[in-house]
């Protein structure tokens, strides 16, 4: 009788323990707080820069879905070439998005590079220059290092942009509902 009692009692902590272990398994929300910053320094620091050279006329975002910026194009591409291209935005991390205050239409994107780029960040890069170059948004990148002045780069910022905006309105396939765009930047 006593081996029994002690069997039904090894018994149910087995069965409590594999029940501990099968739920944790299960939860459906496997999730908590990070503990570390959302911004490495370089990237927080770079953001208060950039905030300060943008002024009142853009609004700075950062880390947004590439594939919330551009869209992929659906002549001409079959059901798996879509797929695959979506699949793609969606997987890119864009550093800061800069949009017009006024209407917050992206106007153009900025990347954080560090100082010697990996051959993946090259890659990563080359991807996203061109993709945005189809997009017909501008894309510019800046060394991850001190000694940027926010009136500089502002100055710069604004060239590019201005740059970008003659190159588009002098470009095929200008329709009257973009002809706004060439203004952003002026």
């Amino acid at each position: 009788m006593e081996y029994v009692l002690i069997l039904f009692i090894v018994a149910l902590i087995a069965v409590a323990l594999l029940a501990a272990r099968v739920s944790e398994s299960f939860a459906p929300y496997p999730y908590q707080k990070r503990t570390d910053s959302f911004y490495s320094a370089t990237e927080e620091s770079f953001l208060s820069l950039l905030e300060q050279a943008c002024g009142d006329r853009y609004r700075v975002f950062t880390k947004v879905r590439l594939g919330d910026v551009v869209a992929v194009r659906t002549q001409g591409l079959s059901a798996a070439a879509k797929r695959d291209a979506q699949q793609k935005v969606n997987n890119r991390i864009l550093d800061y998005v800069l949009c017009d205050k006024t209407n917050m239409r992206v106007v153009g994107v900025i990347e954080l590079e560090p100082v010697d780029p990996s051959s993946h960040q090259l890659k990563r890069n080359w991807f996203l220059k061109n993709t945005l170059a189809a997009a017909g948004l501008p894309f510019l990148r800046f060394k991850a290092r001190p000694g940027y002045r926010p009136d500089e780069l502002g100055e710069f910022i604004q060239a590019k942009l201005r740059q970008s905006d003659y190159v588009r309105a002098a470009g095929p396939g200008r329709s009257k509902n973009n002809q706004g765009d060439a203004a952003l930047a002026s």
